[in-house]
């Protein structure tokens, strides 16, 4: 669209940013209130494609002194304007893949020394890193600042791959280049390193014990994602033209818009957006998972998969389950929460957070890829054909198409946890659909396996592996599963299913009306 602000698509670059004029959302106030404050550690933890990289690339250009670059922006005529000596190791960028983390750690540093006129003579990066700083310090009388960005990213990308050895080594790595940092303290105004996950205390941070955690701080759950407010005013002419061109209103647009890419948050309250996925909308002009486009959670999914985990959504965690990334006991709750799956709802009454599904994008994306994990890349017509066979009330077609997605699952897997397999794919394949669907639901008198709500019916699911339909269905009976439902002014389905171990497949179904309603 024409005579539009230029969008930052995949911009991390503050000086290119403003250099280009660039649509910037001003975060400075939050970069000013942490120079105020009285420590000088800082560790920022935020799921990937949410600003990291263009918070670090900011302070950079801050602590460079490039008063120009913040010109009309909330910190420009706020700090005295000088320019410090800046140690910046971006962890995505180092090439450790290719000739190892630590030879990749020295290199940086090395570069650095070489680029301020220094010459580094100790061994060992922990040592090199030391007189770094020191030398540094001493050479331009000012304390150094200290960027690290994507610190973790050594560890999770080989974890990614099945390498866990290969992880315990680089944590081990980055234990020697962190250890010296709280014994040069002297030599440092600022030391900021942000990441995805926050791996336990004992482990890499064990030495980095005076670091301010802002990941669940009060005062900084905003400073990346943009707010509502800040949507509507920074990104104005770009939703009407969106809206003007769809022929809605631009409050319908924004329902939408909040629908699908809002609902991250840190403390249970305040809400923001995802910059990568608000700004790839705004260029495209629709809907769609724009955040999965740039990474798919293999890993997660193949965690999920084999703890047969199928449902990801509400959920409750203690803050210190949230905070401890642990490489030997991975749990699934932290690690669905510190990559951005699941986040903060709110709090529960005896103040566990309460985690679910930040929005439709990520919901729906992330059902897309667990369902794929368990029946191995369903057909492309299958979530078409399951949606008609709801709408038209056909279970007939239901139950064909939900035997195709079995047929996809490979025995061995099948073979290991046959129920499990059925109820999972079933599940799931609904939920994808859009439809509400609760799985092993919890009544007065037992547990049901699941319910499906759509418009004016409901359908209870009772399911029996190597048995018959007409037991199901004598089970939903003899359990009354159907009592809470009634009186809803809604249809009530009953619907036996029985599942073959043997052809991997429904062999059997019943339905019937609940005629006393």
């Amino acid at each position: 669209m024409q005579n539009l602000p230029l969008l930052p698509l995949g911009l991390q670059n503050f000086e290119e940013l403003r250099r280009h004029d660039m649509l910037y959302v001003d975060k400075t106030e939050f970069l000013y209130n942490i120079l105020q404050t009285k420590t000088s550690f800082f560790f920022l933890s935020r799921p990937r494609r949410f600003g990291k990289s263009l918070l670090i690339s900011t302070l950079k250009s801050l602590f460079e002194g490039r008063q120009e670059l913040f010109e009309g922006l909330y910190i420009h005529d706020k700090i005295e304007w000088q320019p410090y000596p800046i140690i910046h190791l971006d962890f995505s960028k180092m090439g450790f893949k290719d000739i190892g983390l630590f030879a990749s750690i020295e290199k940086g540093l090395l570069e650095v020394a070489e680029s301020n006129g220094l010459e580094l003579k100790n061994a060992g990066i922990g040592l090199k890193f030391s007189e770094l700083m020191e030398k540094l310090h001493q050479k331009t009388g000012r304390q150094v600042v200290i960027l690290i960005d994507e610190y973790d990213k050594p560890i999770t990308d080989v974890l990614e791959v099945g390498k866990n050895e290969k992880a315990h080594e680089h944590r081990e790595t980055l234990r020697q280049l962190y250890s010296v940092v709280k014994g040069n303290s002297e030599h440092i105004r600022l030391f900021f390193m942000t990441g995805i996950s926050r791996f336990s205390r004992v482990s890499i941070f064990s030495d980095l014990n005076n670091l301010t955690d802002l990941t669940l701080h009060n005062d900084f759950h905003n400073l990346l994602g943009y707010t509502q407010q800040e949507l509507e005013t920074y990104f104005a002419s770009h939703l009407q033209a969106i809206s003007d061109e769809q022929g809605i209103s631009k409050e319908d647009l924004l329902l939408q818009v909040k629908e699908w890419y809002n609902g991250y948050s840190w403390n249970g309250r305040s809400r923001v957006y995802n910059p990568y996925s608000i700004l790839r909308f705004l260029d495209a002009r629709v809907f769609q998972n724009f955040w999965f486009e740039s990474g798919t959670p293999k890993f997660l999914v193949k965690i999920l998969t084999e703890r047969m985990i199928y449902k990801v959504g509400r959920t409750t965690a203690s803050q210190s389950e949230t905070e401890n990334f642990n490489l030997d006991n991975l749990n699934i709750e932290t690690l669905l929460f510190q990559t951005g799956y699941l986040t903060i709802k709110g709090y529960d009454v005896v103040q566990r957070l309460i985690l679910d599904y930040p929005n439709k994008e990520v919901e729906q994306s992330m059902t897309e890829h667990i369902l794929q994990g368990f029946a191995h890349t369903p057909k492309s017509s299958i979530a078409l054909d399951i949606t008609i066979a709801i709408l038209e009330h056909n279970i007939e077609l239901l139950i064909e198409t939900v035997n195709a997605l079995y047929a996809t699952i490979p025995y061995q897997l099948f073979n290991q946890h046959q129920e499990k397999y059925f109820h999972a794919v079933l599940f799931l394949a609904l939920k994808l659909c859009g439809f509400h669907i609760e799985s092993e639901v919890s009544v007065s008198t037992g547990r049901l396996d699941a319910v499906l709500s759509h418009q004016n019916r409901v359908y209870i699911f009772e399911f029996k592996l190597n048995d018959s339909a007409e037991n199901a269905l004598k089970q939903i009976h003899q359990k009354g599963y159907y009592k809470r439902y009634q009186n809803q002014d809604k249809k009530i389905y009953l619907l036996g299913i029985g599942f073959s171990a043997q052809t991997k497949e429904v062999s059997d179904w019943k339905m019937e009306e609940l005629l006393e309603n």
